[in-house]
């Protein structure tokens, strides 16, 4: 019997997996993937409700989201939850070093064939999301080097990468629904880049595995704002949860000709 395929994913903020790639890992793990999730943070800065009756006492909010990851992971079909605890909103500081050495380690352990990371504007300028997707960049080549820090395991080769982005026309839809986070956006020193069709080098439709993509984001307790927000947008933009778009890393960089599956390449060999 041929090994199951197996997808990890990268990110920064334990609910970058269900929010931003939800409905991809939902449909890979229900064709039989092993699916693995690697979250660099806790989120511990994100928001903790009314300060007068927060979620949890604020020193237990990263545990807190790391425990909705578990949750949603569980929800989404995903076979491994991991949250480092690199410090919330600061992640770009950190030594370049130590996150890549942790994230070898991580790959050579799961041994992934397909490895989705944020893209280079980190979906909408986040510095954190930025700051993922390079160091996962960079690790992803580290870890298939045989000489490269042996104690860290054996070498291990993704055979394709794929870069989370937010699709051009959603982005313009985020003006009309939710003005106060374009706003926000504004703050950002890197903007989001325009992500039309023609520059995408997948697209995954995920309309059958919506509604469950949306329970498995109910599992995002202190994410309660921007779950409304979603939610409010989809009923607005009903196409809202129809796909997620990605660039390619590896092997033929960037856009064109666009993907309908992660593995197809690889199931053809």
């Amino acid at each position: 019997m041929k090994d199951p395929f197996v997808l990890a994913t990268i990110l920064a903020h334990p609910d970058d997996e269900t929010f931003g790639v939800g409905g991809t890992l939902i449909r890979y793990a229900d064709e039989g993937a092993l699916v693995h999730s690697l979250c660099l943070t806790q989120g511990e800065k994100g928001w903790n409700g009314d300060p007068e009756t927060p979620v949890v006492p604020r020193e237990q909010l990263g545990a807190k989201r790391a425990a909705e990851l578990a949750e949603a992971g569980r929800r989404m079909g995903v076979t491994t939850t991991t949250c480092l605890t690199y410090p919330d909103g600061e992640l770009a500081g950190v030594a370049e070093e130590r996150v890549v050495r942790d994230i070898v380690r991580w790959v050579r352990q799961v041994r992934p064939d397909v490895v989705i990371t944020w893209g280079p504007d980190g979906g909408y300028g986040h510095p954190d999301h930025i700051a993922a997707g390079e160091r996962a960049r960079v690790a992803l080549e580290l870890a298939a080097i045989e000489r490269h820090d042996v104690g860290l395991g054996p070498p291990h080769r993704v055979r394709r990468c794929y870069r989370f982005v937010q699709a051009a026309d959603f982005i313009d839809g985020l003006k009309t629904i939710n003005p106060q986070f374009v706003e926000y956006m504004e703050t950002l020193a890197v903007k989001p880049q325009r992500w039309t069709r023609d520059r995408l080098g997948a697209a995954i439709d995920i309309s059958a595995v919506a509604d469950r993509k949306i329970e498995a984001m109910k599992a995002h307790e202190t994410q309660e704002p921007d779950y409304r927000a979603w939610i409010g947008a989809r009923e607005r933009i009903p196409w809202l949860f129809a796909e997620e778009v990605f660039i390619r890393q590896y092997p033929d960089p960037g856009g064109p000709p666009l993907e309908t599956d992660l593995f197809a390449q690889l199931r053809s060999n």
